[in-house]
């Protein structure tokens, strides 16, 4: 896994010895280890409620900028993977630009630019927050990729508050530039935070019992609205009515107050 996020300003209460043990610097590995297991069980035990196994491989050097991937037979997604402490105050995560990029086979579709500052391995990105205080841990996931970057980018969906908007528009214009390698600060506005096990199987594209097609709307609007892209998908739908239909497949996933579609 990628490096842990920690913030000096966490005290770790005696009343807590759980997340004590687990803010210790020394113990940052097991910690990685159990919450990496944590991830797989919950996204592998959604897929075999939908039917299937879901590979995973881990990424054994941190070198590439991803920590899993991930396989359902029809899609691979390398995907990085950090964590967070509830009480943390971190307000951006550092992801390799490659990650939220397209493949090479999507780029003129998608209106990048066919250059290492265009391709990458369309993965994703889940960001743990975990909460020892409760039984068990408690874990959110939070989830962000190309499509959904996408989303924001073309109007599908957009944030209520005007400051996480700016935050999103800043880095999605950052995240154009620059060769893969380098890495952008990924703040909490373009993160959707997923309602479940279901929800975050289906936040990645994988075959769900959640609605997982949200992902091909957004393609084909993208396809359409953005600037240089080759427009050579059909529009089953008006553009309108294509982005109402993503918003909602999208809303349909995440927990998120803050989250609303351009129209509403």
């Amino acid at each position: 896994m990628s490096t842990l996020e920690t913030d000096p300003s966490i005290a770790a209460s005696a009343d807590d010895p759980l997340r004590e043990w687990m803010s210790k610097k020394a113990n940052l590995h097991a910690r990685e280890a159990i919450l990496m297991h944590r991830l797989c069980f919950d996204i592998q035990l959604a897929a075999a409620q939908r039917g299937y196994y879901l590979n995973t491989y881990y990424d054994d050097v941190d070198h590439d900028g991803f920590d899993l991937i991930f396989d359902d037979k029809d899609t691979v997604k390398k995907t990085q993977v950090k964590t967070v402490d509830l009480k943390a105050r971190t307000g951006q995560w550092s992801i390799h630009k490659r990650i939220l990029r397209p493949a090479f086979e999507h780029i003129d579709k998608l209106g990048f630019e066919p250059s290492p500052e265009g391709e990458g391995v369309e993965g994703g990105f889940i960001l743990m927050q975990f909460d020892t205080s409760v039984p068990g841990v408690a874990v959110r996931y939070f989830y962000t990729d190309l499509y959904v970057w996408l989303a924001f980018d073309c109007g599908v969906i957009r944030r209520r508050d005007g400051r996480s908007q700016a935050a999103v528009e800043s880095c999605l214009k950052e995240l154009q530039h620059g060769l893969g390698d380098e890495c952008i600060g990924v703040p909490w506005a373009l993160l959707l935070e997923a309602k479940g096990r279901d929800e975050l199987l289906a936040l990645n594209g994988f075959h769900s019992r959640a609605p997982f097609d949200w992902k091909d709307h957004v393609f084909i609007i993208a396809n359409h609205e953005r600037p240089y892209a080759s427009r050579d998908r059909k529009l089953p739908r008006d553009l309108a009515e294509m982005k109402c239909i993503a918003a909602d497949g999208i809303r349909k996933l995440v927990v998120d107050t803050d989250l609303f579609d351009k129209d509403a």
